[in-house]
């Protein structure tokens, strides 16, 4: 395996429910391509708990070197497009 990588890249998109048929309700998803992982919550404060979790479960519970090839002190860097509000 080559060198770990030190920042693990999340994305975030949020979900307006208007797709729904304009009766669902808003809601944020996060993507780890480098840990394998997808969460979701109903509010962006949620959401950073369920990420929080996923990181500690990837992270610290296992040798995350040998199993993604990232240390378990690797930054974290959130990608999220702002979403528009009318």
């Amino acid at each position: 395996m080559g060198n770990p990588k030190d920042t693990v890249h999340i994305n975030i998109d949020f979900y307006d429910g208007r797709a729904e048929g304009g009766l669902g309700h808003p809601y944020y998803v996060a993507s780890c391509v480098e840990l394998h992982f997808v969460t979701d919550g109903p509010t962006f404060e949620e959401l950073m708990a369920n990420v929080r979790e996923c990181l500690e479960l990837c992270l610290h519970d296992t040798d995350s070197i040998t199993e993604y090839g990232i240390p378990p002190d690797a930054k974290v860097k959130l990608i999220m497009d702002m979403p528009e509000y009318a």
